[in-house]
């Protein structure tokens, strides 16, 4: 009776220390059942974003006129770029900088010029290939961010993953 009882306090503090680890992170289980997803990144990407423009009006203390748009957006992961249908730093004819981590691309340019009472240093943009969420930003001194650009995109047919 005491071996079995010694066999399953050794059994739950197995378990508990396996649970211990994953929880950590010193172990991963892959216990989410989720697929890993893997990207392509080769070719252009292309998506059309069901966007909302928060645009400043007279400077950055009052409230931004809100707009809808459609913004098509694309990268060329072979180039290095992307671009949109922007107003700021990144279009199509000024692309920006493509920065690839997993699902998010990052897109960025900078930027010298003064809009809304305030210096803006840089414009960038994100897509998340997992859930479609598209924002876009620029960069105002002092190191702060000025959202201008939120949505959701879908790819075109031809774009890969």
């Amino acid at each position: 009776m005491q071996k079995i009882l010694i066999f399953f306090i050794l059994i739950i503090i197995a378990v508990l220390s396996i649970l211990a680890a994953q929880l950590s992170g010193l172990i991963n289980l892959n216990l989410n059942n989720s697929k890993d997803v893997t990207y392509s990144n080769k070719g252009v990407y292309e998506v059309i974003c069901d966007s909302e423009v928060a645009r400043p009006l007279n400077g950055l203390g009052q409230p931004p006129e809100i707009t809808r748009v459609m913004l098509p957006v694309g990268v060329d992961f072979e180039e290095g770029t992307g671009w949109y249908t922007g107003e700021y730093a990144i279009s199509t004819n000024r692309k920006g900088s493509l920065k690839v981590d997993g699902a998010i691309l990052t897109v960025s340019r900078p930027a010298m010029f003064s809009r809304y009472g305030t210096s803006i240093q840089g414009e960038y943009f994100t897509i998340d290939r997992q859930n479609g969420e598209f924002k876009q930003w620029l960069a105002i001194e002092g190191d702060k961010k000025l959202y201008i650009i939120s949505g959701k995109c879908k790819k075109s047919s031809k774009s890969p993953n």
